[in-house]
Formats: C-alpha cells, structure tokens, sequence
C-alpha cells in the first residue's frame, strides 16, 4: 500500500470516529409532568436537546388536545469551566379519553443529522367534575414561564373530618407549589372560630420538602399547626388564610452580560404571588346522652386519676389539702374543676390549679369547722374514651377525716354549730334604779332673769350658727366622692385603735380580723368602691391606674392576703403582730401620701 492509500484510509478513520463522538454528545429526549393524569386535566410535555438545532416535528397528538403551546425556552450549564445550552419544547396537553395512551416521537435535525425521542406511556384516568366541598384539588399545570397563582395553592389537612366534641384534633396549613419556594411576604396568624386552639411547631423545620400529588411533585412548606378542640357541635367551617409567597420561576430572558451568563442566573426570576386557602368544614358530634355519669364534666380522651389528703387528722379551725391530679392524652386543659361533695361543716374555697404538659392538678384548701369523724366520698372522675365510644368512671379511694378539738388559743374563729342544737334564752329584765336622787331648789322669779334673756336669744344664735354651719356642709359635702377621700384615713384609724388593743391583749385571730377591715375600709372610701367589690384584682387594678409605686401594691396585697388566710384559717398564721401592725399603718399612710400628692 502506497503513502498516499495510508493517508486517506487515515483521514477516514479520524472523521468516522469524530461523527461517531459527536453523535454520542448529542442528547435529545421527551419527559412529562406526570405519567398518570385526569382526563380534562392538563399537563406538560417538554422535549429537551443539548445541540444546536435547525429543525423539529412534534409527534401527531390524536389523543390530546394542545391547552398551549409550542413554548421555547433555553437554559445554560457551567461543568469544569466548560459552558453547555439545552433547548427545551415545551406543550400543555390534556388527555381526551381514559386509557392507556401513547405520545409518540418527534423528530430533530441538528448538525445535519435527523434524532427522534422515544415514545412515552401516559394512563388517563378518569377526573372529577366537580370537586368535593372543603377540598383542596391540585390547580392545572402550567408552563414554568408563567406563575400567576394557578400552580401554586395553599391546602389545609384536618387529621379527622368527624369527630366528638371536646376531642382534640390537628390542623395544619401548608403551601404546594410547582416552583422553588423562596420566602414567605405576608402571612396573619389563622383564627379557628368554634375551638379552643393551641399552637404546635412546624413539621417543616425552616425547609421544603418535595411531595407528590397524584403524580406531580410539588415543593411544600408547612406554615401552620394547631391542635384544636371543638367547643359546640354541627358543622364547623375552618375559615381560610391567604398570603405572599415569593417563588423562582424560569424565564426565556436571554444573558445580558459575561456573569449572568457565567452564573447562570438569566433564566430565573423571583416574583411574589399571593396566595389562599379554601374553606374546609369539621363535623362536630355530641357526646352520647347513654350512660352519662352524673358528675362528668367534658373530659374527653385515656386519663388516670389520683386524689390525697394532706393530712387526715386535723383541728377544727385549721386548714388541710385536698389534691386531685388528672394524667392522660386529651382535651386536659379544658378539664374543670370537679364538684366536691363534703360534709356541711367543712368549708372550702376555689382551688389552686397546676398545668403540666400531661397532667393537670386542683389543689383545694379545707377548713373543717366542727370536731368529729368524717368520710369523704362521691369524688370520683368520669371521661369518655374515644378508643371504646364509652363513659369511665374511675372510684376515688375512700378518705377518713379525723377532726379533733379546736386550740383553745383560737376564740375567735368560727365554730360552727347545727340550727337545731342552738337554744333561745330569755329576754334580760331591767331593774329599779336605786340609790340617792340629786335635787336643786327651782328659781321662783323667771322673769327678766338670766336664763329668760338667755332662751329669748338662743334660738337667734342658733339659726345663725345653724345657717353658717349648713353653708360649710353643703360646701364641703357637695361631692361626695371626696367626703368619702376625706374620711378614708379617719375610718382606717378607727379600725387599727381596736387592732391596737387586741395585739396588746394577744388576740391574734381578732387582731387579723380587724386589720382586714382596717385596709377594706380604707381602699372603699378612697377607691370609692364599694366594699362587696374590694377584690385584689380590683384594687391592683385601680392603684396601678393611680400610677401608685409598685412595691408597695405588691406589698399591701400580701398584708390582705395574710390577713385573709389568718381570717379563715386562724392558728395556720404565725408572725410578730407588732411588725404586722407597724407595717400595716405605714402603708396606709404611705399610699395616702401618694394618692394626695398625685391629686394635688
């Protein structure tokens, strides 16, 4: 073989494996949004190349309709410093009939060389014609290059569409969108009209997360989580929320400079859509009217139950603690106190409640007033359980009350006595005065005497002093409000002479009692609130709105608080009444000052 044969079987060689490289770099292919779809649905068909191209032929769609179409668009890669283009054809179908149903191949020529696709296998199924209320259906898919709200919706997911009343639910607000999920703009927290609602954190954990929806990926992002528990029964609409999402879609802007380019950051925008849910509907049932129990009081869910006494031997007139602690899943912050059922002689007042995240504890102060053997019963807890759709009751163990004698220390507490055990005692007769009688001799000559002139003047001296002081009472008493400020401090005064005696005398139970009206007294005439409605709560209120210092607020709610207690539970108290006493008119005429000196 002559140099010239080697040279061009050579050259034959170097082209046929250049053709052969080149075609193998060529890549075109077809890919849809979704192989199973709805018929009436639509959905995308894109064919995508890597190379440049000169011409197409889409397949013949006999068993689609074209909803739009053809879109171009084209984006750019950067791999290893090396910058490569794909063009991408994209068409909006919708399937005519249920079935299976072929997309066949369309045709390309690029670098002079004809490419084809493969054909695609799509199952039409049958579509809704009218979607159920209450649902969200996924919107119709449309072209990347638009984003006007229709692929992206807000769905709100109910863990159950039925369910009892008092029975806790989930409901959680969460974002679907066919494009990547940017931020979110503008969202109001949701407001559930007919439920007692609490907030859980998000399952979403500050990222998106790709879902499918018969067929379709979506980006989702979950906004809100709420438990809910309904509180009446029937139909309840859960109203919608709305908002801005800001989301990145594809464009067909071409680079306009060297970075954009190198980034590849033209072909996507971020623009913010607004956004909404729609309204879903909960059936709320009624709680069984069978089987009842006559002291259940809405709980609702698996609880256990336990209840103690503090103490079981007690002297009358002091205090013990009654404590029932209710643990399970449920609606347990909803839970009310239980009714008690005690013997007549004991009283008691609303009890102390603890939250935990399980548990939920009442705390009831006692105070037995007579002394004797006592049984408490009827303290069972009754709830409905979801799991067996039936009323359980849970028995309290039986408590046994020894109450003993009260302290003898303590004579001013209340001792209570039954109505047919007091006697009614005669009325007290009033006797004959007796002793020595103080007479004087009467003066014969009255007239033009001393004490004639005296009464012919007097009644002209007392209508002038009578006039003068009425002036003064009427202009002094004209506001009453005032007339009451005014005679605050002279009625707490009173009040704290007799506190001042019974402390010599060591009285403490009387001693508190009369400090207790003391400060009553005091904040009605200068509040110029009635005394029924002299409540902590009133008078923190009003002092505050005085703009009183703080300290000592909190200081003369404390001084009530102790008196109170010492008031219904006499002996529980110890302290030194002295410093009680002393501290009790230093408030007193601390908060004057201020009151006054703000008034002036």
């Amino acid at each position: 073989m002559n140099y010239k044969n080697k040279i061009k079987i050579l050259m034959a060689v170097i082209f046929a494996v250049a053709f052969y490289f080149d075609s193998a770099a060529q890549k075109f292919y077809a890919q849809v949004s979704s192989k199973v779809v709805q018929v009436g649905q639509t959905f995308e068909l894109a064919f995508v190349i890597n190379t440049a191209i000169t011409d197409i032929t889409p397949p013949v769609f006999k068993d689609f309709d074209i909803a739009g179409g053809p879109n171009q668009s084209t984006s750019t890669q950067i791999i290893n410093g090396q910058v490569s283009q794909s063009h991408t054809f994209s068409y909006v179908l919708v399937a005519k009939r249920e079935g299976k149903l072929t997309i066949g191949s369309a045709t390309i020529t690029s670098n002079g060389q004809k490419l084809a696709s493969a054909p695609i296998a799509i199952e039409a199924v049958k579509g809704n014609a009218t979607p159920q209320a209450g649902t969200n259906t996924p919107p119709s898919t449309t072209s990347n290059t638009k984003a006007d709200g229709s692929d992206i919706f807000i769905r709100t997911i109910l863990s159950k569409s039925k369910c009892y009343l008092g029975e806790q639910i989930v409901i959680s607000q969460k974002v679907y969108s066919r494009n990547q999920i940017v931020q979110f703009q503008r969202f109001n927290p949701p407001i559930y009209e007919g439920f007692w609602s609490q907030t859980l954190p998000s399952t979403s954990g500050n990222q998106t997360a790709v879902e499918n929806v018969d067929g379709v990926n979506y980006h989702t992002f979950e906004i809100f989580r709420n438990i809910a528990t309904p509180n009446k029964i029937g139909k309840i609409n859960i109203s919608p929320i709305d908002g801005d999402v800001v989301i990145r879609r594809q464009t067909n802007t071409k680079p306009r400079n060297i970075f954009e380019q190198f980034f590849g950051t033209a072909g996507y925008e971020d623009v913010a859509v607004k956004v909404s849910s729609k309204i879903v509907s909960l059936d709320v049932m009624d709680l069984p009217a069978e089987g009842r129990p006559a002291n259940f009081n809405g709980a609702v869910g698996s609880f256990s139950y336990k209840i103690e006494a503090s103490r079981q031997t007690v002297k009358a007139n002091d205090a013990f603690n009654l404590k029932m602690t209710i643990t399970g899943k449920g609606n347990i912050k909803l839970i009310d106190a239980p009714k008690l059922d005690l013997p007549e002689s004991f009283e008691t007042y609303e009890p102390k409640v603890t939250d935990g995240a399980t548990s939920k504890t009442f705390d009831y102060l006692i105070i037995p007033r007579q002394e004797g053997q006592f049984q408490l019963s009827n303290l069972d807890f009754s709830y409905f359980n979801l799991d067996s759709k039936k009323y359980i009751t849970i028995p309290s163990p039986e408590l046994h009350i020894t109450v003993l004698p009260p302290d003898p220390n303590s004579v001013g507490a209340q001792v209570y006595s039954p109505q047919n055990q007091v006697k009614e005692t005669e009325n007290d007769i009033r006797y004959i005065k007796k002793g020595d009688f103080n007479l004087s001799k009467a003066n014969i000559e009255f007239f033009n005497s001393f004490t004639h002139i005296l009464l012919l003047i007097t009644p002209f001296i007392l209508l002038g002093t009578t006039l003068v002081l009425r002036n003064n009472y009427l202009k002094n008493n004209s506001n009453m409000i005032a007339v009451k400020e005014r005679k605050a401090a002279r009625v707490a005064k009173k009040q704290l002479i007799l506190a001042e005696k019974l402390m010599k005398s060591n009285k403490k139970d009387e001693f508190y009692t009369e400090i207790l009206m003391a400060i009553n007294n005091y904040l009605s005439h200068k509040l110029n609130m009635p005394l029924a409605d002299v409540s902590k709560e009133n008078v923190k209120n009003t002092l505050n709105s005085k703009k009183v210092n703080e300290q000592k607020i909190e200081k003369l709610i404390k001084t009530i608080e102790t008196s109170e207690y010492a008031k219904y539970a006499p002996g529980a108290v110890s302290g030194n009444l002295k410093e009680v006493y002393d501290d009790t008119i230093n408030l007193i005429t601390e908060i004057e000052e201020e009151l006054n000196t703000k008034k002036a």
